[in-house]
């Protein structure tokens, strides 16, 4: 049974007092013309000021979602929401909340709005957390545009596999880690392991055309183990498959795919692929 909103509730008191309205206009055409043009009349004013109060509500809640933005830029919540998008905007289903390539799943994002309440944010309600994410996915991708335009565009699938690592290699000592490049002919399935403080991370890496499936989770999996790693993630050239998805959740592995991929090279490396 489909969940019905307040907004549905409202349009169809309007959609009843509407048809009352239009009898009863009909009823005094034939009866009483004076009565048809006062009701009429009073009708037109008050679908004006309907109309006048909607679009104000309307410029009141962007004024006050524009706030909540103005909140965030600058703060901590921002990074936690850059995290939010980078780490769950994957999902692939049906029910996924969506948006031009993202996908959230919206349990999920209940659980993110909570969180946000908890940390101060003033903010109501799924909407309103909807349109703070449409604001940062698009900073995302207008500043990966932009390196687009003012970078020489490079290409993922014009490396190979070792030139992909190598690339991985650069940005991860960018990025102040120290890099061990394990990957070789029969290896365990790791190609980096990167090292800062008491962290000690594998990283697969995974320069594919199309997404990337269950075995290359397995891979990383087996090749956490192998190298006494407190982690692994899981870097990919593209996106990742929804049973991908799920077996990396299940094994606490992260992933990296392309548009996350791009945005680090682009920070840190100031060079824009795609």
């Amino acid at each position: 049974m489909k969940k019905t909103t307040l907004l549905d509730e409202i349009m169809d008191i309007v959609a009843r007092i509407l048809g009352i309205y239009l009898i009863l206009l009909l009823t005094f055409w034939f009866a009483d013309k004076e009565k048809f043009w006062m009701l009429f009349y009073w009708g037109i004013g008050i679908v004006a000021i309907v109309i006048f109060l909607f679009i104000l509500s309307k410029k009141q809640n962007k004024k006050r979602k524009d706030n909540l933005i103005k909140d965030i830029e600058g703060s901590s919540l921002e990074r936690n929401i850059n995290n939010f998008i980078n780490r769950s905007g994957m999902e692939k289903g049906k029910d996924a909340w969506k948006y031009i390539g993202y996908g959230f799943n919206r349990d999920k994002m209940n659980i993110f709005l909570k969180t946000l309440k908890e940390d101060g944010l003033k903010i109501k309600n799924m909407d309103d957390l909807e349109y703070i994410l449409t604001h940062f996915i698009n900073k995302k991708e207008e500043s990966l545009l932009r390196g687009g335009i003012n970078n020489d565009q490079k290409y993922f699938n014009s490396l190979s596999g070792k030139e992909f690592e190598l690339l991985l290699v650069r940005l991860f000592e960018s990025m102040g880690y120290n890099v061990e490049h394990c990957g070789k002919i029969g290896d365990q399935g790791g190609d980096l392991i990167i090292n800062k403080g008491q962290e000690r991370i594998l990283i697969q890496a995974k320069r594919y055309s199309g997404s990337i499936g269950n075995k290359a989770v397995q891979e990383a999996v087996a090749a956490k183990n192998y190298y006494d790693c407190n982690r692994s993630v899981l870097i990919g050239s593209s996106d990742f498959t929804s049973e991908a998805i799920e077996l990396a959740k299940f094994n606490n592995v992260r992933l990296i795919g392309k548009k996350e991929l791009q945005e680090l090279i682009q920070k840190y490396l100031k060079e824009s692929w795609t």
